[in-house]
């Protein structure tokens, strides 16, 4: 087939063509009107002891420290992951995701309904994981236990874009009305 009588085809059809196309943008155009605020959060959270361990028969290593924050940071990590915590934070929309950047550092990523909750849910959140830290610590009652220290929310806009939602929707509509074209073209009409 020439590309003028595939051209043409769409010439034929094109008010289906752009009716589609337009179909699409109006969607877009709803889907972003309706759509909910949403904000991302991350905290970074230090994972440090309460105190130092004193003993006349062995100086301290900094580094068996360092490896032990980093295994206790670990089973933070998991904590914040477990299907307890999630359940346990107010506010927050979906899972919270959690990683351990270095031996002690831990960040934290929540959506939240309102810029406002950023915070709440952050404080809740260290809460939670210094009274887990300190159930660990109940029978042994270390002065030198594992405290979990956050900063201040950063929060950002996590909503779609009017011009994302525009591209794409524009972008959707052009792939299903070029098949839909086709399709009428080689479905409806004799050759």
């Amino acid at each position: 087939m020439e590309f003028k009588a595939f051209f043409a085809i769409f010439i034929k059809h094109k008010k289906i063509f752009w009716e589609i196309i337009g179909g699409c943008l109006v969607c877009g155009v709803a889907f972003f009107l309706l759509q909910k605020p949403s904000f991302e959060s991350i905290i970074t959270l230090n994972v440090t002891r309460s105190g130092t361990q004193q003993t006349s028969e062995y100086t301290y290593d900094d580094f068996y420290r360092l490896q032990a924050d980093e295994r206790f940071a670990d089973t933070v990590v998991q904590w914040i992951k477990s299907p307890f915590f999630v359940s346990q934070m107010q506010g927050v929309r979906g899972k919270l995701q959690a990683k351990r950047l270095s031996s002690q550092v831990i960040t934290v990523t929540y959506l939240t309904d309102a810029e406002k909750l950023s915070s709440v849910v952050a404080q809740q959140l260290i809460t939670m994981l210094n009274t887990e830290s300190q159930k660990l610590n109940e029978k042994q009652n270390h002065k030198d236990w594992f405290v979990v220290i956050g900063t201040l929310p950063v929060t950002k806009d996590h909503t779609f874009s009017l011009l994302f939602l525009l591209i794409f929707s524009s972008a959707v509509g052009f792939f299903v009305a070029f098949w839909t074209v086709l399709f009428i073209q080689y479905t409806k009409e004799p050759n």
